[in-house]
């Protein structure tokens, strides 16, 4: 079995690649472009240019493409142009593994179950260009694939497979290091998930026949300052250096502040524990 990991050597698609690496019956490719692989095995491929995409997908012809690509401010770009390559040339036969993101639900309160419906957001909010290109690639998907997995992930931390740590994390240690107070909202509540259970959940995916759309990580849902107040220990810090910050921003308006997941269809799907 051959597989594509698109983004092979971002935070998450690291721990992906790196995984596949030890499957005995996989073949892996991994891609990146701006972020310099501390591995030196990786494609170097801008996704979002038509002719080197093509040339490089017909020459691997894989059975699986894993899309672990971000870029944020500018993941629109991503979708309007190299996930719309993809689609074009996948077949019926190639599976894709699609990483995808709880901003997709901006309506309503969470925990949302996978049937919750879909909500962009306005052009002018801070966060439109990223939720409102997750929601149109999930649609993408749906509308023209029938042989797909999508993922949804709420805050991604830990330590991957190369040793990177997630920048919410390295921003609590670098200031308890130095026994500076630091403050997350309390009043935030996300489905938080390891960078490792996330990159298993893929690798598994990619073995079995099963698709859909999956909420990914554990049952228990926390807030920002629950969470990290946690990571602190965990680290060995001192957790009262933890404070609550203020619970308004700007970012607020349009966006509930509970986008937790239900997370009991994947549980019987893969074999994962999530801690």
């Amino acid at each position: 079995m051959k597989i594509i990991v698109f983004g092979a050597s971002g935070y998450v698609g690291t721990s992906v690649y790196k995984l596949l690496e030890h499957q005995s019956d996989m073949e892996v490719i991994g891609t990146y472009l701006e972020t310099e692989p501390e591995y030196d095995e990786l494609y170097k491929l801008d996704i979002n240019e038509p002719e080197s995409f093509s040339d490089f997908f017909k020459k691997e012809n894989p059975d699986v493409v894993i899309w672990s690509v971000m870029n944020g401010p500018n993941e629109h770009e991503l979708t309007d142009q190299g996930l719309l390559h993809l689609i074009t040339h996948i077949t019926p036969a190639t599976k894709l593994i699609y990483i995808s993101s709880d901003f997709v639900y901006s309506e309503g309160k969470g925990p949302y179950a996978e049937h919750d419906p879909l909500s962009t957001l306005p052009d002018d909010h801070i966060y439109s260009n990223y939720t409102n290109a997750k929601v149109k690639a999930e649609r993408f998907i749906n509308n023209e694939l029938t042989n797909f997995v999508i993922l949804r992930s709420g805050p991604i931390y830990g330590e991957n497979q190369i040793g990177k740590w997630d920048e919410l994390t390295d921003e609590l240690a670098y200031h308890l290091r130095s026994g500076k107070p630091i403050a997350f909202r309390d009043d935030l509540i996300r489905t938080f998930v390891h960078v490792e259970d996330l990159a298993n959940v893929v690798v598994k995916f990619a073995q079995q026949d099963n698709t859909g759309i999956y909420n990914t990580g554990p049952s228990t849902n926390k807030s920002f300052y629950e969470f990290m107040s946690g990571m602190a220990e965990q680290l060995g810090y001192d957790a009262n250096l933890v404070e609550r910050a203020s619970e308004y921003e700007e970012a607020d308006e349009e966006v509930p502040k509970d986008t937790s997941l239900v997370t009991e269809k994947i549980t019987g799907v893969v074999d994962q524990r999530f801690r």
